[in-house]
């Protein structure tokens, strides 16, 4: 997946990476990460994307070797 205009990028090399290139469409952005520490649904995140801040619940989550992604999805859309 690639980025988005503003070029969101990981937080720190093994932390996190946002991908948020469909967010104008469907209000969701994909976190991916590797931390041991893998988000609940429902929990929630404030994302800056597409010049604003976002709070974003977590809809979905798929976990796989080394890590997982969450699907989070605006409260508003």
């Amino acid at each position: 997946m690639g980025h988005s205009h503003n070029r969101l990028r990981p937080f720190a090399i093994s932390g996190y990476e946002i991908f948020d290139e469909d967010f104008g469409a469907t209000g969701e952005v994909v976190i991916w990460s590797r931390s041991p520490l893998v988000p609940r649904l429902g929990e929630r995140f404030n994302v800056e994307t597409w010049g604003d801040v976002h709070e974003l619940a977590v809809g979905e989550i798929r976990t796989f070797t080394g890590g997982w992604t969450a699907v989070c999805r605006t409260l508003i859309h």
